[in-house]
Formats: C-alpha cells, structure tokens, sequence
C-alpha cells in the first residue's frame, strides 16, 4: 500500500511540476486543455490565461524541454530527426537541445559501479578520477586504469534514472492520450504512437550492453583503418548500466574549431570524417546516428576517433534500392517514378498519388538541371519527408535519421572547412549504387529473388488447396452456382489450371537460368554462361506464345 501511495506521489508532484514549467512559459492554455490547471496553486490558476509567450511557439518548447529534464529533452533531440512528424521550424530549434548537466558526486556513481561489477572497485581498478570527463542526463563518463595498467573511459549509469525515466514516459502516454482529441493532425503519427517509438529509443539508450555491441561491429569496420579510430570494448567489465571502453586521449570537434589547429589538419578531420560516416551508411549499411561536435574526437596525427554509439540507423539492401530509384528518378525529374517509391516505401496505405505527384513535380522544379553529382542527398530526403508529412505518409524512421546525419555531416564539414561540399564526397558512392543498379546483372538478380518469393507462394498452393477441401469436406465452405453454368465454369477451370501449370513451368525455366547466370559455368556470351542466354530464349519464346493464346482467347 505504502509503495503505491509514494508512486502516486511521485507522479502527481511530476505532472505538477510539468504544469508549472509551462504555465511559466506562457502555454497556459495547454496546461487547462490537459486538465492540469487542478494540480497548480491558487494564486498560479490566475497566471494561466495571464502569462503570455515572449517567443515563438517552436523557442518555447525548446525552454520547456530543457527545463522539464533528461526524458524530455531527449524527445526534443529525438524529434528533431524527425521531418515528417514536426515541422521544418522545429526541427532546426530542436536540435540545439544540448544534452549536458553537471555530474552527481562521485560516491554516488561508485555504489553504481559496485552492484553492477559485483565485487570492490579495487579488486578491478587501481584508480578511478572522481571528477567526471563528461557529464550527460542518463550517465556520465570517469577515467580509470585498471590492475592490468590499461587506461579505460568508464561510462556510468546515474542511479534511479530508469526510473524516472519510465515515469515520464508513462505521464507522456497520458497527456498524449489527451492531446489526441484536442490539437489538430497535421502529422501522419498519432500521439500515442510518437511516444511509444520514443520509449523503444530511449530504452535502448539505457542498454549498455546494446550499446557496446554497436561498438565492436564499428571496431571491425575501421579496424585496419589508419585514420579513422573506434575505442575497444572491455567486455568482461561491461554491463547493462556499465560500459568501460578504450580512453582516448584527444580533442573533440568543438576544441579543434579554435585556435591552435590548421587549415590544412581541419580540412584533412572534414575529409575522413565525412568519408569514414559514408563507409558507414553506404558500404554497411550501419551508421553512427548521432554525429556531433562531443562525438567526434581528434587524436594525434589528426586520427578521426568516434564516441558514443547509442543511437545508431540501418540502411537495407532494399533501401539503398529504394534511394538509388529516387535519384535516378531526381535526375530523370521522373514525379511519377518518385511518388510510386516513396508509396513502396512507406508503411501507409490510401494514398492520393495524383495530388501527391503534383507536389512533387513541384519539389523536382528545385533540382532541375542539375546532374547526379550535384544533388545533396540530405537535403533531398529531408524536402521527400515534408512533403510525405503534408498526405499522412508514414515513413520508416530509419529515412529520416539518414537525412539529418547527412545534413550534420555537411555542417560539421563546413565549420571545419569552408570550402567543403559534401557532394563531392557522396559522388562515388551515389554513382556505385546508380551503376549497379542500372546494370543487367542487378536486373536478372531482382527477377530471381522475386522469381524465389513467387515459387514460395506456388509451393504454398497446395496446403492452401488442403485447407479450403478440408472446409468443404466439414461444410463449413458454401458457394452459390446455378446448374446451367456448372459446364461453362469447369471448362474455364481446366483452361486456367492448364496455363497456370505452363507458367510454373516457364518460371522455373527463368529462375534455372537465373542461377546459370549467378552460378558463371559455361562458355560465356557477353560476360554471362551461354547456357542461362539459352533457357532465357527459350522461356521468352514461350511466354510470347502463352500471351498469344491468351490474347486470341479474348482473355486479356
């Protein structure tokens, strides 16, 4: 009983903090919409039509966010990756939203560092510094030197910040369950929806062990690579709240912008560090999401050193297709070809693609003429997410994460080096990912995976056939058909069964080729086996004369 009393306790002083932040910052009228107003004093009820905003709406949320603390700032940060949920003004205010408050005393993090390595600290550590490097709202980072002499960084876990946490993430749930009824929809998300994303994000965060994983797959990436670095793992000190890594002796990016540095050891740091982030996205496919000026660390000899891998994107074979098809498309000014991508790539169904490529026609104005080599990427995918925002088109998050990285890329890049363009340095991969997906080889491959998926639904047929006899044999399957037309539709049936047989047997001569094709036995044609050339023939052939039976049928 008592521990409920003390949650409900908790939550009600939170809600009424949340209430008094935003009064204060003139959004009365919110805290009244949410039914907040009750938990406020009297003498504060009078500030709530009262105290009026001194700064945009966008500002405004930013000063609330900041002062309601690490969860909310944390969904700003979060948002602010995201154009097709808010809007472009609140994007560009929500990514000033810093993530740095002053560290909690040492002895506390010591009592973190105890119950999660389970022994004394000086069974493992023969010193720790007990003034933090850095200091952020879910940990904070002290270096240390281990029995073995091996200087770590130790990234720990603030005590009850999970906690805390989860009780923000459940008071956004409510309000957000307010706020659907209330405000007007102009995101293809709802509410409820942004915070449940938000909390699969931040949980992760709060997964040390996730993150290390993430570091050890950069370390081997970058492993034989001189100029780029990623910090070893110490695995067997490393927990859920833990993390102890290599300790990098260097400056970040933020140190490297003021006196002291060179022109040339600046534009050499823009250089590998904007071609170490496109190995990421374009090679791998698995990218650092979260790029800025604390994460980005310069060692001696102007070695290129990545930190902190909580927030990491995916890019699948299939989106790297889906990007090359919007480019060619950019280049062709093609709305039609850009619309039916971004249809496939979304997770929307009943879209008005008419309107929707009209507004894209017009977005495509802003690129004309332009060749491949002068498109940026980053700006591009952000301009596709506005306007998919503006037809409630939901796209996968990861689009969007790739978009702002770019963009970070390029920021970074030219505060280090005015004249950088990061263009020039996305040029060879973009051209590598038109080339081979124009080429026949990626063709025939599309055709044969589509051709795999096709024979699975074909072996699927006759467990299917199983379960509709079954109905039939139970009772449970009623069809209505009149006598008179019993013949005419066994007729019809036969005609069918026997095509569709003949394109089974077409198909699998495709898909046999298709492998001929992969497998490269044979004399060769054209750079490819002249056996698959002939199975290829053969089924073109076979096809014109399926289409021509079908076509003198008058069923097509």
């Amino acid at each position: 009983m008592f521990s409920n009393i003390k949650k409900n306790v908790e939550y009600i002083n939170r809600y009424r903090q949340i209430a008094k932040v935003m009064t204060k910052h003139g959004l009365g009228y919110f805290v009244e919409q949410m039914g907040l107003s009750e938990l406020l004093p009297r003498f504060r009820r009078d500030e709530l039509t009262k105290k009026k905003r001194k700064q945009s709406l966008a500002v405004t949320y930013r000063l609330v966010l900041e002062e309601l603390g690490p969860t909310f700032i944390k969904l700003g940060q979060i948002l602010s990756t995201r154009p097709d949920i808010i809007s472009k003004e609140y994007v560009e205010e929500f990514s000033k939203l810093q993530d740095q408050v002053s560290p909690i005393p040492y002895e506390e993090i010591e009592k973190v560092i105890v119950q999660e390595l389970k022994s004394p600290v000086d069974e493992v550590f023969s010193e720790i510094d007990t003034e933090a490097i850095s200091s952020a709202s879910i940990g904070q980072v002290h270096r240390a030197v281990l029995n073995s002499g091996e200087v770590v960084a130790l990234k720990v876990q603030k005590p009850n910040i999970r906690r805390t946490i989860e009780i923000d993430i459940e008071i956004m749930r409510t309000l957000a369950r307010r706020m659907s009824g209330l405000v007007a929809q102009r995101s293809p998300y709802e509410p409820e929806e942004i915070v449940d994303e938000f909390a699969k994000t931040i949980r992760k965060e709060l997964d040390y062990m996730l993150e290390s994983a993430h570091a050890r797959k950069f370390y081997h990436i970058f492993e034989d690579d001189d100029e780029v670095r990623i910090p070893r793992i110490y695995t067997s000190i490393t927990t859920r709240r833990l993390l102890a890594m290599e300790y990098i002796d260097g400056v970040n990016i933020k140190e490297l912008l003021k006196e002291g540095y060179t022109k040339e050891q600046r534009k050499k740091v823009a250089r590998v560090g904007a071609q170490a982030m496109l190995k990421m996205i374009f090679d791998h496919g698995f990218f650092h999401g979260d790029p800025h000026h604390s994460n980005v660390f310069v060692t001696k000899n102007d070695v290129v050193t990545f930190l902190d891998f909580g927030i990491i994107g995916r890019l699948s074979k299939r989106s790297k297709e889906h990007l090359t098809d919007l480019l060619i498309a950019i280049v062709r000014k093609d709305a039609s070809q850009v619309t039916s991508t971004v249809v496939a790539m979304s997770e929307t169904k009943d879209i008005d693609t008419q309107e929707l490529t009209w507004d894209i026609d017009d977005l495509l104005e802003r690129y004309y003429g332009k060749p491949l080599d002068e498109i940026n990427i980053g700006n591009y995918i952000q301009d596709l997410m506005t306007v998919a925002k503006r037809y409630g088109i939901k796209v996968p998050s990861n689009y969007a994460l790739l978009g702002k990285t770019l963009i970070m890329i390029e920021g970074i890049g030219r505060q280090l080096d005015p004249e950088f363009n990061t263009v020039e340095h996305t040029r060879p991969y973009v051209e590598r990912m038109v080339r081979e997906r124009m080429s026949p080889l990626s063709t025939i491959r599309d055709w044969y995976e589509r051709l795999s998926e096709s024979s699975k639904m074909v072996v699927d047929i006759p467990s299917k056939l199983d379960r509709v006899m079954a109905d039939i044999a139970k009772g449970d399957f009623k069809v209505g058909i009149e006598r008179s037309t019993m013949d005419e539709m066994t007729h019809s049936f036969e005609k069918t069964v026997n095509r569709l047989s003949f394109s089974i047997v077409i198909a699998g001569m495709v898909l046999a080729s298709s492998m001929l094709f992969m497998a490269n036995l044979g004399p060769e044609l054209y750079g490819l086996p002249i056996f698959g050339w002939v199975g290829f023939m053969i089924s073109f052939m076979l096809g014109i004369w399926l289409i021509g039976a079908i076509i003198r049928g008058g069923k097509l």
